[in-house]
């Protein structure tokens, strides 16, 4: 049986970091760091999601998207975004997100190797980003 596609998330990168957000109470006590998404709408295309989100959570509006992957993780895929963001984040919605943080891809990795990655498929889904995108 064929997974569907629960969530689209966003690779976002500035220079040499990516953002990861660690979203509120929703993944126990310990702080998990993923990639900033969420759930499609109804009649939402996968693109519109990822747009929707970031302007959502991050108040912020990218002018283009290019499709990384569908990655697995609890059972459904979570099909991954990337764009360069040259801009700020001046704010973020705190009633959905705690924290917002510039990682390195070393730092990155560091947080899959001490487990505290949200999905686990955060590094891979950003060396794909760079595979594909440079």
């Amino acid at each position: 049986m064929a997974q569907s596609i629960r969530t689209v998330r966003a690779v976002l990168r500035q220079r040499d970091r990516f953002l990861l957000v660690v979203h509120n109470g929703f993944w126990g006590r310990r702080e998990r760091w993923g990639l900033p998404g969420g759930r499609i709408e109804h009649g939402e295309d996968y693109r519109e999601t990822a747009e929707r989100e970031l302007e959502e959570e991050l108040s912020i509006r990218v002018a283009s998207l290019a499709q990384v992957g569908d990655y697995a993780y609890n059972g459904a895929l979570h099909r991954v975004f990337g764009t360069d963001f040259d801009g700020t984040i001046a704010d973020f919605d705190r009633s959905e997100i705690d924290r917002i943080g510039w990682h390195t891809l070393d730092e990155v990795a560091k947080l899959a190797l001490d487990r505290a990655l949200h999905t686990g498929f955060e590094e891979m889904a950003i060396r794909d980003y760079l595979r594909t995108h440079g």
